[in-house]
């Protein structure tokens, strides 16, 4: 990795963590669901560019995260404020049943989707019967 690669990683890091301490978090308003073979986790993150999203997995958890423009929301002079502002935040703690090496993220619309596969070991079965 090149020294410049290196040092836009460190600036990224300390960015999320220096906002980590400076700034409001918010919990997303957050579903999940399952079919057969996944389970499907939604945060609405308005406000949220897909470039200021951050989808961690640590220690058996799924961290969530997205950044508003802080700076700029933080110094309206608000009329009518009915929306919690800040930026997002939630963790979650990973059953044994996620296939944690396939998890899939994307972001459409202000809402991050999360695609949690099921081990094939937790995956309802049909047995035919001779």
């Amino acid at each position: 990795m090149t020294d410049e690669k290196a040092m836009v990683k460190v600036e990224e890091k300390s960015s999320w963590d220096e906002a980590l301490e400076r700034e409001s978090w918010v919990a997303p308003k957050t579903n999940i669901y399952e079919t057969n073979d996944n389970y499907f986790l939604t945060a609405d993150m308005p406000g949220v560019s897909r470039e200021k999203i951050k989808v961690e997995l640590e220690k058996g958890s799924l961290i969530i995260m997205g950044r508003i423009d802080y700076e700029n929301v933080s110094t309206r002079k608000f009329i009518l404020q009915e929306n919690e502002f800040g930026n997002f935040y939630r963790k979650f703690n990973l059953s044994d049943s996620v296939n944690s090496d396939k998890i899939d993220a994307r972001f459409e619309n202000g809402q991050l989707v999360v695609t949690l596969p099921k081990h094939e070991r937790v995956k309802p079965k049909t047995i035919t019967i001779n």
